[in-house]
C-alpha cells in the first residue's frame, strides 16, 4: 500500500554567518588577541505543510527554485526529518532524489547498482537477475564496469532512474534531475513513469515541466519559499503558478509591464472563433476543416514582435495539440492597431466531447509573456464510437 500523510511539516536550518562579514566583525578582528566568530541565524526551509496522497494517487510539486521542494521530498523519503509535524509513510519507497546520490565515485556502475539495492532492502540475488533488465534501460552496456566517478550527469540520472525503478516500489519520487539527461530518455522516463501510474504505484513528482504535471498527476502542491500556497487539481494549480511568475516576471524593454490592467497588456485579445467553412461554430464534426480566427490589439506603444502558442485540451486538462508559431517559424510582428490572426486546421479527427483551446503569448526568444486559458471551447461530434483521442479513417484488409 502506497499512502503518504504530510501534517503541518516545518523545516529549519542554522545559517552560518561569518562576523568578518560585517563591519562589525572586521574591527571585532582588529581588536589585539580577538579572531572572527561564527554566528548562526535560523531559516525556515517549510513552514506549515500538509497534504495526503491515497494509494494509487500521484502528487506533483510545483515551484521555482529554492523554493523548498527538494527538501519535502528528502523529508518524505525519510532522509531528513521535520524540525515540527509528523509524515506517515506506508509502502515501499523508492526514487531519485539527488544526482548520485548513494552512488559511491570510486565503484563501478554494476557494483553501483547492488549498493543500492541493498540500501534500498533488495537481496543481491534479485538485483542480480534484474541487472540485465537495468543496464538496458539505462542504456551504457559499455560503461557498467568503469567506476561512476567517470560519469557524466546524463549517465548518473540513466543508471539511478534504473535502479529506483527495479525494485518495484509501492510508492515512487522523482526529483527535477532527470532534466539533465536528453531528450530522448527524459521521454523515456515520463512513459516508464505513466505505466507505473496505470499499475498503482503512488506517484510523487517534482517538475518545472508544468505540461508533465497536468497530463501525469491527480493533484498538484505549489510550494513558495517553503509556503504551501496552493493544493489541488493540477489545471488550477499549474494556472495560478503561472499567473504567479507572469506578475513577477520583468517586462522586456519598451514594453509595459502585464498583469496590472487592461492599459500595460503586451496585446489585448478582442475576439476568438472557431468556424468551419468560414461560419463560426460551437460544435463541430470529427473530421472538418477547422480554423481558429483571433483579434488582437497592440497595445504595446511600439512594433511588437513574438509568437502565438495554440493548445488543444480536454476539460480534464489533457493536451491533445499544441501549436505555436515558434516551431514552425513564422513569427509574427503587429505594428500598432488591431490584426487577425487564423490558425487553420485541415482535418481535426477528435473523438466526441467538449475541448478548450489555450492561447499562450511569447517573445521572440520562446519566454511565455501571457496567456488565455481557455481563450474558447468547442464541441466536437463524431459518428466513431471510440475511447481514444482521434477518430482516424481507418479500413481493414485481410489475407
Amino acid at each position: 500500500m502506497g499512502r503518504i500523510v504530510v501534517n503541518r511539516v516545518w523545516k529549519q536550518f542554522q545559517l552560518r554567518h561569518d562576523r568578518a562579514d560585517s563591519v562589525a566583525g572586521l574591527l571585532w578582528q582588529m581588536v589585539p588577541g580577538k579572531r572572527s566568530r561564527m554566528t548562526t541565524s535560523p531559516f525556515w526551509a517549510l513552514q506549515d505543510i500538509s497534504f495526503v496522497m491515497e494509494q494509487g494517487e500521484s502528487v506533483g510539486i510545483i515551484g521555482q527554485n529554492g523554493s523548498g521542494k527538494s527538501t519535502l521530498l528528502k523529508i518524505l523519503s525519510r532522509t531528513m526529518l521535520p524540525t515540527v509535524g509528523n509524515i506517515d509513510v506506508t509502502g515501499r519507497v523508492s526514487g531519485l532524489i539527488e544526482l548520485g546520490a548513494g552512488f559511491h565515485p570510486d565503484f563501478t556502475g554494476r557494483e553501483n547498482v547492488i549498493l543500492n539495492a541493498s540500501i534500498l532492502g533488495i537481496r543481491r540475488r534479485e538485483i542480480e537477475k534484474k541487472m540485465d533488465e537495468i543496464i538496458d534501460f539505462a542504456e551504457i552496456p559499455g560503461f557498467m564496469d568503469t567506476p561512476v566517478k567517470y560519469y557524466s550527469s546524463g549517465m548518473h540520472a540513466r543508471l539511478g532512474f534504473a535502479v529506483a525503478i527495479s525494485v518495484d516500489p509501492e510508492i515512487f519520487i522523482v526529483d527535477e534531475v532527470l532534466a539533465v539527461g536528453d531528450e530522448a530518455f527524459q521521454q523515456k522516463c515520463m512513459d516508464r513513469i505513466f505505466r507505473m501510474k496505470r499499475e498503482g504505484v503512488s506517484i510523487l513528482l517534482v517538475s518545472h515541466g508544468l505540461d508533465s504535471i497536468e497530463r501525469l498527476m491527480n493533484h498538484a502542491v505549489w510550494v513558495d519559499k517553503g509556503v504551501m500556497r496552493s493544493s489541488g487539481i493540477p489545471r488550477d494549480v499549474v494556472r495560478a503558478y503561472r499567473e504567479d511568475i507572469l506578475g513577477q516576471s520583468a517586462a522586456p524593454e519598451g514594453m509595459h509591464e502585464p498583469g496590472s490592467g487592461a492599459d500595460n497588456l503586451f496585446l489585448e485579445l478582442v475576439k476568438a472563433e472557431v468556424m468551419v467553412d468560414g461560419r463560426v461554430q460551437e460544435r463541430v464534426a470529427s473530421g472538418s476543416r477547422l480554423t481558429v480566427t483571433s483579434r488582437w490589439q497592440n497595445l504595446s506603444g511600439s512594433l511588437w514582435k513574438g509568437h502565438l502558442e495554440c493548445v488543444v485540451r480536454r476539460p480534464d486538462g489533457l493536451e491533445v495539440l499544441n501549436m505555436s508559431t515558434m516551431r514552425d517559424l513564422q513569427p509574427i510582428s503587429f505594428p500598432l492597431g488591431t490584426h487577425a490572426v487564423s490558425l487553420n486546421i485541415p482535418e481535426l479527427w477528435l473523438t466526441s466531447g467538449r475541448y478548450e483551446i489555450d492561447v499562450s503569448l511569447l517573445n521572440e526568444e520562446g519566454r511565455r509573456l501571457q496567456m488565455w486559458q481557455p481563450m474558447l471551447s468547442f464541441e466536437v461530434q463524431s459518428m466513431e464510437k471510440t475511447p481514444g483521442l482521434f477518430a482516424v479513417p481507418h479500413s481493414w484488409q485481410v489475407g
